[in-house]
């Protein structure tokens, strides 16, 4: 059964990631990138999750126990900038990993030649990023579950059903649509100001302001997840947490439209059908 449901776990988390791989990879209308390099960034971006996660483990373990004893003592003002800087420092840890695959495997690289690539790019590796980590989360909501059930004293089947609809019909899904996009949207402002960097002659600050931006908008998205004490969905925690991802991918859009509209491939497209110049660089 741990076999069967490693496997399941894998593709559970593979899948969505590709599917939406492959609808992030045809909204670039004007010049696609290499399919090679798109699955060279996709599995930098998976393996990337490893070392993310190890040291969001550490950090876990260095707060953890003194956000819990703060608690515990009445310190709760104490207790929650400890948590609010553990979660700050593991958002800038993620986006930061994400930053460095990508600009690590197309920093030279002569295709990247327009603004919208920066979002491209830094989508894939957010997509091979989100994968590796919604694995661990599948396999960890089904092994809790299982174990949560079985010292309950439910049976080996009851408990592995009640584990199979945690892992696989509600953290799966959950996390293939808000964990994963929000990976995408935080990393995709990334990629425009690294876009503009690159192609545009933008400043470096101006790339570590747009890391700094996506760092405080998923530390702003998981941090009512920390704080909900209920650790449930249909809380003002959760609702909270789903406002914030709704901004993020409202902005990772808005910028992808900006980004597309400034790429010289679309003009030139434009222009081969008589479209003008000035129309070119204002139409929607």
């Amino acid at each position: 059964m741990a076999v069967d449901v490693r496997i399941l776990a894998l593709l559970a988390a593979l899948v969505p990631a590709l599917l939406w791989l492959w609808f992030f990879y045809s909204r670039d209308r004007y010049e696609r990138e290499p399919k090679s390099l798109i699955g060279k960034l996709f599995l930098w971006g998976l393996l990337s999750g490893f070392w993310a996660a190890g040291l969001n483990e550490f950090l876990f373990a260095l707060f953890g126990p003194q956000v819990n004893a703060a608690g515990e003592g009445g310190a709760i003002t104490l207790a929650v900038t400890l948590l609010t800087a553990m979660v700050v420092l593991a958002a800038l840890n993620e986006e930061t990993m994400k930053y460095l695959v990508t600009t690590n495997s197309t920093r030279n690289d002569p295709r990247f030649n327009e603004l919208v690539d920066g979002m491209i790019y830094m989508t894939t590796a957010a997509l091979g990023f989100a994968a590796g980590e919604n694995f661990g989360y599948i396999m960890r909501a089904f092994v809790g579950t299982f174990r949560a059930a079985t010292e309950a004293g439910a049976t080996s089947g009851q408990a592995g059903a009640s584990a199979f609809v945690a892992a696989f019909a509600v953290t799966a899904p959950l996390r293939a649509l808000l964990s994963t996009i929000g990976h995408v949207s935080w990393s995709g402002i990334t990629g425009y100001v690294l876009g503009r960097r690159i192609v545009g002659g933008g400043s470096a600050r101006s790339v570590v302001f747009g890391l700094l931006a996506a760092s405080a908008l998923h530390t702003a998205y998981n941090l009512p997840q920390f704080l909900d004490p209920d650790d449930a969905l249909l809380t003002p925690y959760f609702a909270a947490a789903v406002a914030i991802w709704a901004v993020s991918v409202g902005l990772y859009f808005l910028l992808l439209r900006k980004a597309l509209r400034a790429s010289p491939f679309r003009r030139e497209q434009l222009a081969r059908h008589g479209v003008p110049a000035a129309a070119a660089g204002s139409g929607g």
